[in-house]
């Protein structure tokens, strides 16, 4: 059987807008691509910027399809963005006009939606993250709605091995189908500068969404703090989603206001992805410092991948899967109780002390070695080939050589030389009653 592999890819996210969960898409249509697939992402809104999109324009074998702009929605009663039984609709239509081998889905929802009409029983390659992650929260009914969803599914995709562990304990359905699907980050396209100090006043990033649990709003106060501390230093942020907290009503007026007038605080707004990588790259110190709540999250912050592969060290909560992909020994997880007065403490470490900057640094830079674009597509094309051995084993797309997010050749010779992969190693078995 001579053909290409061809993939279907939906994500219940709006690529209007900078977070994890739409550069998740992004990075799945590039990393499949470069797998050797022809690839269809269908947007879930209508596009009011082209920053998320434009990279995917040139890629081989990659169409992006917009619903609202070709006219595919029926007028009367259209919504702003797509509702999960207008996405599975749509997905079925796109499969009657060009059949897929594989259907890429994001979201719980529309994954259950798509289960439910049953038009791609066995194709679907679901990658979940708003599940139920401890077993206080994994109710009989949430057990039931994932075990329907996984023997529907042909791989469900995993962020960590933690997470994997955890399905295939509470849904044996899921068992022999649930793979690592990590993270995926883009090498820089553009050299990198040489840190051999931090600048005067020292440069905090922090890119993506504002939420009061990722510390955004307290985040805006650590300049006037660290000055207390006789430390000159600037927050720079990136990004233009603000969470709408319905348990904070106040936060979103709040968090604008800090982003426009707060002291010592840069805010560029939302970028393309390259762009905020540039701004992040010219900066010292990464903040990936969260609410303890989310300390038992089984999924992996992509801020450390995200700072890393720009040589940035990172100051984040200790947690088990930071201590996994970092060291327990790594020098700038927040201590005490990871209040704001903590992270103030980890920032003037990092400050102060070169060596411990230096292997912070060192450590997030091989963590996001691990978790390129390349090595995202290296993990695609095995379990393809896996999955489909009647297929002429995938080879790599003409554009093999990796490149950033924005399209422009690589930068620094040694980026060239990351490592590519973890090992892929399972976990052992868990019993519901020991998790």
């Amino acid at each position: 059987m001579n053909r290409t592999l061809k993939a279907l890819v939906y994500g219940d996210v709006d690529l209007n807008v900078i977070d994890g969960s739409a550069v998740w898409a992004q990075s799945t249509v590039q990393a499949l691509s470069l797998a050797g697939c022809h690839t269809r992402l269908l947007l879930k809104s209508p596009v009011r910027t082209e920053r998320l999109i434009e990279p995917l324009a040139g890629l081989p074998g990659v169409t992006v399809v917009r619903p609202y702009e070709e006219r595919l929605l029926p007028t009367q009663g259209a919504r702003s963005s797509l509702s999960p039984v207008q996405a599975s609709q749509l997905l079925a239509r796109l499969d009657r006009d060009e059949p897929c081998d594989l259907l890429v889905l994001r979201g719980l929802r529309v994954v259950t939606r798509v289960v439910a009409d049953g038009a791609f029983d066995g194709r679907i390659w679901a990658y979940l993250t708003d599940v139920p992650q401890s077993a206080a929260e994994m109710t009989e009914a949430a057990r039931t709605d994932l075990a329907r969803a996984a023997a529907a599914c042909r791989r469900i995709l995993c962020q960590t091995e933690e997470l994997r562990c955890f399905l295939e304990a509470w849904v044996p359905e899921a068992c022999g189908k649930s793979v690592l699907s990590p993270p995926a980050v883009p090498v820089p396209g553009f050299p990198l500068p040489e840190r051999y100090s931090p600048h005067d006043p020292v440069r905090l990033v922090y890119t993506g969404k504002f939420a009061p649990r990722w510390n955004t709003l307290p985040m805006t106060r650590l300049p006037s703090l660290l000055s207390e501390r006789n430390i000159r230093a600037e927050l720079h942020t990136v990004g233009d989603k603000i969470h709408d907290d319905r348990a904070r009503p106040e936060f979103k007026a709040e968090m604008a206001q800090a982003l426009r007038s707060a002291p010592g605080v840069h805010h560029h707004g939302g970028q393309p992805r390259e762009e905020a990588m540039r701004i992040a790259a010219d900066c010292d110190l990464g903040l990936g410092w969260r609410d303890p709540i989310l300390d038992a999250s089984l999924e992996l912050s992509t801020k450390v991948l995200e700072f890393g592969v720009l040589g940035l060290p990172v100051v984040l909560n200790r947690t088990p899967a930071h201590e996994t992909l970092l060291g327990g020994d790594y020098p700038l997880y927040v201590p005490g109780g990871a209040a704001l007065d903590d992270a103030a403490e980890a920032v003037a470490l990092a400050v102060r002390e070169p060596e411990a900057r230096r292997l912070a640094a060192e450590r997030c830079r091989k963590a996001a070695g691990r978790h390129t674009l390349q090595a995202a597509a290296d993990r695609w094309r095995a379990d393809l080939d896996r999955v489909f051995p009647s297929f002429p084993k995938l080879s790599a797309s003409p554009r093999s050589r990796l490149r950033s997010s924005g399209g422009t050749p690589l930068g620094r010779g040694d980026l060239h030389h990351l490592p590519s992969s973890h090992g892929n190693g399972r976990c052992d078995s868990v019993s519901p009653a020991t998790t």
